[in-house]
């Protein structure tokens, strides 16, 4: 079984608000939030296809 990375965040106080804000919104923890909108970010920039499709 694959260990699991952590990474650490520095937020200022207004993007930590947005961040709680957003968390309560959806439902989810705040690291699930975090998570998506990464993995949004990486496929809007098509990284996700190129490592699915073997180009990086």
């Amino acid at each position: 079984m694959k260990r699991k990375d952590w990474v650490k965040v520095y937020l200022s106080k207004e993007q930590r608000r947005l961040l709680e804000r957003i968390a309560e919104s959806l439902g989810i923890g705040e690291s699930e939030v975090l998570r998506k909108a990464f993995m949004d970010y990486a496929e809007k920039l098509s990284l996700v296809t190129e490592k699915v499709h073997g180009k990086i």
